[in-house]
């Protein structure tokens, strides 16, 4: 099969995933509530951390021995706030993406609490992608030649773990388990997927340059309402694009899984994939 026909295949999903949007539009409510989250979560954090310490932690982060321990020590802590409500709300929407798929019905508050019933689940694979985070961090930090080992690795932990979260939430598998599976399901049928996120990619793109151009056109005329036009405009289009390709990773892995795949064309995601 040609480059462009996996190409062509990739758009395919991703209309498919905007499509389902549209019949089921509550699922946009997930990466909403992600974002909402972190923020709400981040800033009591910190909020509350400066509040009741916040002479320790500036005398610690000002301390030449002990500073650099402590920012990174944030930074972890960062990442785990971050991984973690991430992958709680896709957890979420996977799951009722996966009820969709398989023609039920479904809602946000089912969606919340299956992630509920998955926390430790959640909490464990968040520390890793966190720690993972951590040593990536670390090694861009070592040079030129650590940014673009950094760079190497990263892209080759998101292949391997494509298929983490879903098997994770939906499998009895243990953490490192999970590792194994996803890079078992992508060893055994590796192909396009990459291409299938290009689409998505493409999406993103046009979406943000449309919100920069309403913001241009309508500067002069009104700089406050351009502004708040334009942002409002790109926040909508990483919703949704987000919210594609979570749908669109829940029937990859209902189809590598044996499982129905709703609107989604077998023989198209057949097309997403080499058979080994």
């Amino acid at each position: 099969m040609s480059f462009f026909t996996r190409i062509s295949n990739g758009w395919t999903m991703a209309m498919t995933s905007f499509a389902t949007i549209q019949k089921k539009p509550f699922l946009l409510v997930f990466p909403v509530l992600s974002v909402m989250s972190f923020i709400v979560i981040l800033a009591t954090f910190a909020g509350g951390s400066f509040f009741f310490f916040g002479d320790q932690i500036e005398a610690i982060m000002n301390d030449e021995e002990y500073g650099k321990v402590a920012g990174y020590a944030l930074l972890f802590v960062y990442y785990l706030i971050n991984f973690f409500i991430v992958i709680y709300f896709n957890s979420a929407l996977i799951y009722c993406a996966s009820k969709i798929l398989h023609d039920e019905e479904t809602s946000v508050s089912e969606g919340i609490e299956f992630a509920n019933s998955r926390l430790g689940k959640i909490f464990g694979w968040a520390v890793v992608a966190a720690t993972v985070g951590m040593l990536l961090k670390l090694l861009q930090e070592t040079g030129k030649i650590g940014k673009f080992v950094a760079s190497l690795l990263g892209v080759a932990w998101s292949v391997l773990t494509f298929f983490a979260v879903p098997v994770l939430i939906f499998q009895d598998k243990s953490v490192l388990d999970t590792i194994k599976e996803s890079g078992r399901l992508i060893k055994e049928k590796w192909g396009e997927s990459l291409v299938a996120n290009l689409s998505f990619g493409l999406f993103h793109i046009l979406g943000i340059l449309g919100g920069v151009l309403v913001g241009v056109l309508l500067f002069n005329v009104a700089p406050i309402l351009a502004i708040g036009l334009a942002i409002l405009i790109i926040v909508l289009v990483s919703t949704v694009i987000a919210t594609a390709e979570t749908i669109f990773l829940a029937a990859m892995y209902n189809h590598v899984s044996g499982m129905p795949t709703g609107d989604f064309d077998d023989r198209t995601l057949d097309g997403m994939f080499i058979q080994k």
